[in-house]
């Protein structure tokens, strides 16, 4: 019977060769899509970190304001936010100077005191645009009208 003998037979060189193809092709594929999730999942938890941050401050702002304890809010903006939040991340490296981040790891914080910035140096950085030749991303703290604390990029960046 015909039925019996099909998929008995050995591959052709051809047959190999487009199968073998047209696994690498979908390898490839997968695996820049891959890429592109774990990139926006680091831009995600980045993100998420500064808007915690910014909640915990905040948080501390108000119930500074309602304490009475307005005057010294002006000095917030030279901190270092995970201090003020009592906040820590795993991934934070500590307050380091601008000559210290240069032996900062990749896919973490830290705190450039000399420049009162919250930098984060991302692992996957292919969809970013920066000014930043090291690709890090640079937020400063601002304090506006009400004593609002709000962390905001210190020069702009573009992360797709």
């Amino acid at each position: 019977m015909p039925f019996n003998m099909y998929g008995r037979r050995r591959l052709t060189k051809l047959e190999a060769a487009l199968y073998g193809g047209i696994a690498a092709v979908l390898i490839v594929v997968l695996a820049y899509r891959l890429l592109e999730v774990m990139e926006l999942a680091e831009r995600s938890a980045m993100e998420a970190t500064i808007y915690q941050l910014n909640a915990a401050v905040s948080t501390r702002v108000a119930f500074e304001v309602m304490r009475g304890g307005t005057a010294n809010l002006q000095g917030w903006a030279q901190r270092n936010p995970f201090k003020l939040a009592n906040m820590s991340v795993p991934n934070f490296a500590g307050e380091l100077d601008s000559v210290g981040l240069g032996t900062q790891e990749r896919g973490t914080w830290a705190f450039d005191a000399s420049r009162a910035e919250l930098v984060y140096l991302p692992r996957l950085r292919a969809g970013l645009q920066t000014s930043d030749p090291e690709g890090a991303v640079r937020f400063k703290a601002s304090i506006g009208t009400g004593s609002s604390y709000t962390l905001v990029p210190a020069s702009p960046y573009r992360w797709d």
